[in-house]
């Protein structure tokens, strides 16, 4: 699960970097072990060529990518990929890289590219593919009886998940990395409260109109349920689990950042209609209330995890919460559908959601390219991504699914996930090498937005002035490089 990691920041400028500055900044940052290399878990058989392959993962989901890799490994006698899991993962491979001393492989956000391909830290696919996936494929077809043709083929994947990993653009459509996981936001919802308020489960809302009618109802209260009480079950509020607090806007036809022209567009009136309706729901709840609730929430990896522990009837979330309920509680009845969006923007036939995703690459000045490609096309074949989706409870990435994918999965909603993930309206996070600190931005001034201090429009121009500067920063400082923008 990407959320709620956050990356840290990466140098801008990997082509001026020195290795005595790189060696330097990494004793600095405690970043030693980039020179020497994490340590094996297990040794590689003799004559193999060994690939180190750096990623996010731990626990649950780390485990979900080593089978991947131990298929690999077993399938074959030539290579042997050797996982490791750390963080931050960013800082540390882009010191690792300008230093001369990078991985194999590399997983990282599809947010990321923008950073490591400006900064010519990893290498573009296309001649890789031109060179050995003839050989790759057939070699597929051989040992594994693969029929489908080379992997890396556009209309193998949804077509907004190739985006991901083939981002259009001034600039764009080089292929940086592949995907690995995929993953898509929606309404998330407890079935068995929405038939006891009366409702049907299966009838959810469309509409934010809908959507503030369907929370009032879900919203329950103490002290015998008198609406002056202090709240027991809040229907749905936008903190929880606060993780994507710049989001909003885009339910209402907004977006942040014009891709083509290269500038932030944080201040449109549809951001703005987002940001208050956000600010709507303490005033009307109450302030007090919200924040008296939300202070008995439960850790997100729990039974107290405030869905499941009935304080919230219905949250954006992403398809893995399905591993949350397969962990903790099996008999939650969950329900799931597209976000409710504006209802000038409505369309049944084309749902608006994020999808984001995790990407694995091979860095510039890669000790094994050949190797590492075919592990990197090892991954997309049907089989690996699917093991990776069930495994981080995620849609899948490919345009088609196996039989029995869905029954598999721990998500019983899935198929919902899917379809967003498949939407010519799904969106990723924008595509600019300040998106840190743009959604950083949006993380401070959700407090004040959320009290009332200032007017949304007010907080979402602010944003928008403190990006612009960032933006053009960012800009100055590649022209200076290589005579480009951010």
């Amino acid at each position: 699960m990407s959320e709620p990691g956050q990356p840290s920041s990466v140098p801008a400028n990997l082509g001026l970097w020195t290795r005595r500055a790189v060696i330097g900044s990494m004793a600095a940052a405690g970043l030693g072990f980039v020179v020497f290399g994490p340590r094996a878990a297990r040794a590689a058989p003799a004559g193999r060529v060994v690939l180190n392959y750096w990623e996010k993962w731990t626990g649950q989901e780390g485990s979900a990518m080593q089978r991947v890799v131990n298929a690999f490994n077993q399938s074959q006698d030539r290579i042997w990929v050797q996982y490791f899991s750390m963080s931050p993962i960013d800082q540390k491979a882009m010191i690792s890289i300008a230093g001369g001393d990078p991985p194999d492989l590399l997983g990282l956000w599809n947010f990321s590219i923008p950073a490591f391909s400006q900064a010519g830290a990893i290498e573009p696919l296309e001649e890789m593919a031109s060179l050995w996936g003839a050989e790759i494929e057939r070699t597929f077809a051989e040992r594994y009886g693969d029929d489908d043709g080379f992997v890396l083929r556009a209309e193998r994947y949804k077509a907004p998940v190739w985006k991901l990993q083939a981002p259009p653009g001034r600039g764009g459509g080089r292929l940086w990395g592949v995907v690995n996981t995929c993953n898509t936001l929606g309404l998330v919802y407890d079935r068995r409260a929405v038939r006891e308020a009366g409702m049907d489960p299966d009838a959810p809302p469309r509409t934010i109109e809908e959507l503030d009618e369907f929370a009032e109802r879900l919203t329950t209260f103490r002290e015998g349920g008198s609406r002056a009480g202090e709240i027991d079950r809040i229907g749905f509020i936008h903190r929880e689990p606060g993780w994507w607090n710049w989001i909003w806007g885009h339910f209402f036809g907004g977006e942040l950042f014009d891709r083509d022209r290269g500038v932030i567009t944080a201040d449109t009136p549809a951001n703005v209609r987002g940001y208050e309706w956000v600010q709507s729901y303490p005033e009307r709840y109450g302030l007090g209330r919200l924040v008296s609730l939300s202070s008995g929430f439960g850790t997100y990896n729990s039974a107290q995890q405030p869905l499941l522990a009935g304080k919230v009837a219905s949250a954006l979330h992403g398809a893995f919460i399905g591993n949350l309920i397969r962990t903790f509680d099996q008999n939650f009845e969950l329900g799931a559908a597209p976000f409710p969006v504006d209802a000038s923007v409505y369309d049944p036939e084309r749902p608006i959601g994020l999808l984001e995703s995790d990407l694995l690459v091979i860095p510039r000045g890669c000790p094994h390219p050949r190797e590492a490609f075919e592990f990197l096309c090892f991954t997309q074949r049907q089989w690996s991504t699917e093991q990776l989706a069930i495994g981080h409870a995620k849609p899948a990435p490919l345009a088609r699914v196996s039989a029995g994918f869905e029954a598999a999965h721990p998500n019983p909603r899935i198929d919902v996930f899917n379809r967003i993930a498949g939407s010519e309206r799904a969106f990723g996070k924008p595509e600019t090498v300040v998106w840190p600190q743009y959604e950083g931005e949006f993380n401070a001034v959700m407090d004040p937005l959320w009290k009332g201090e200032r007017s949304a429009r007010a907080i979402v121009e602010g944003v928008q002035r403190t990006m612009d500067r960032h933006l053009s920063a960012a800009n100055a400082r590649r022209a200076r490089r290589d005579g480009g923008d951010a």
